[in-house]
């Protein structure tokens, strides 16, 4: 997994252990991608929010 995302075994036991907080929205949004996802960012205003 550490090599698929390119990043250290460290990080990758962050991410299993939902310590999400150690990771910056841009750089989840990629280890994402670099997984194979499609990261779609959706923006609306708050009156037509569910």
């Amino acid at each position: 997994m550490a090599r698929l995302l390119d990043v250290s075994q460290p990080r990758v036991s962050d991410l299993l252990r939902g310590k999400i907080d150690r990771f910056s929205v841009d750089t989840l949004i990629k280890l994402l991608g670099k997984a194979g996802a499609d990261v779609r960012v959706v923006v609306c205003d708050k009156s037509s929010a569910a």
